[in-house]
């Protein structure tokens, strides 16, 4: 089974896709399932989500993004579409301005994923609000919760992303976007065990993304683990 870890549905300025049209890449690449979750610029609404799941049944594991500066509303939103299926959440410091390491701030929306068994997903390109260090706050903090370090903390903090990966049983580096080099580098040096595959679409090339992968493993085994069995475990998918 091939998942797809990272994928936006619904519209923004600049950037849209549909349910359809993310199912035409996924046929196109020869990819089963994708987690997805909306734009999360300016006032982004997880009903994207459900018009996705509804327009293309059976082929989306629904994430939702929040924003923690909403207080109760991000938690309540959290424990409703949980209730609905809905099996992972997605945060973005750097567009919603707080620093990840601020466990204040983020408890309540952490301690609700952690009740709710989901996977936490937060953008982790190299930036001081999320920096490979705060992830490893997060995860030291929330050991029972699965943390998806999206981008792998390249380019420059990507050596401080694979020394928490391997402190921190936890902690998994997500590879949407990031250059084939890296990625085979974090293989080798922590296993196929600590890498998962995603596309960041519709902000990329869909098939290049996944295709890319075949060059960063050393076999077959390597290769389904990166592109579906780690997610599949932590998301627990039968």
């Amino acid at each position: 089974m091939i998942i797809d870890s990272h994928s936006h549905v619904g519209t923004r300025i600049g950037s849209t896709q549909t349910g359809p049209e993310l199912r035409a890449r996924m046929d196109e690449a020869g990819v089963d399932l994708a987690c997805i979750f909306p734009h999360v610029e300016g006032g982004f609404t997880n009903d994207d989500v459900d018009e996705a799941v509804a327009a293309v049944p059976g082929r989306f594991i629904p994430f939702l993004a929040v924003d923690p500066w909403f207080g109760d509303r991000a938690v309540v939103e959290i424990h409703e579409r949980a209730d609905r299926g809905y099996r992972g959440v997605k945060l973005h410091p750097t567009i919603h301005g707080y620093n990840l390491a601020d466990l204040d701030l983020l408890a309540p929306v952490l301690d609700a994923v952690r009740e709710r068994r989901l996977v936490l997903l937060s953008h982790g390109a190299d930036d001081v609000l999320n920096a490979p260090p705060a992830f490893a706050k997060v995860a030291r903090a929330y050991p029972e919760v699965p943390v998806l370090m999206a981008h792998s903390g390249v380019f420059r903090t990507h050596e401080q992303a694979i020394e928490a990966a391997r402190e921190l049983p936890n902690l998994y580096l997500e590879a949407a976007r990031v250059p084939a080099f890296e990625i085979a580098h974090q293989i080798r040096e922590l296993g196929p065990e600590k890498t998962i595959w995603g596309s960041d679409s519709p902000f990329s090339d869909y098939s290049w993304e996944f295709e890319k992968m075949r060059r960063t493993v050393d076999s077959d085994e390597a290769h389904q683990l990166v592109c579906g069995g780690n997610l599949a475990r932590l998301l627990e998918l039968t």
